[in-house]
């Protein structure tokens, strides 16, 4: 029997494991798209590995800056709640 203080808490870490095996997902498909393009691209074309790598950096930077700006969001939302940050009247 898990108490119920527990139970929250052990719910909170199976929810943290989902979305980081999420976001490793999508970083894992997203840049093997952009660089599986890129191939088709530098084949289609003849500039092997010119667009691989560039597609290759695009997926890369995008990725960083959109990872970057979601944990700043997420801070900024679990801070609102805080008792220190609230304004008295």
């Amino acid at each position: 029997m898990v108490p119920a203080g527990d139970r929250r808490n052990q719910r909170d870490t199976w929810s943290g494991f989902s979305g980081a095996l999420s976001h490793a997902f999508e970083l894992a498909a997203t840049l093997t798209l952009f660089v599986l393009f890129g191939l088709w691209l530098d084949g289609r074309a003849g500039t092997r590995p010119l667009f691989t790598v560039i597609l290759g950096l695009v997926a890369v930077i995008g990725l960083g800056v959109r990872a970057y700006y979601t944990y700043l969001y997420n801070v900024k939302r679990d801070e609102e709640a805080k008792p220190w940050l609230r304004k008295s009247h």
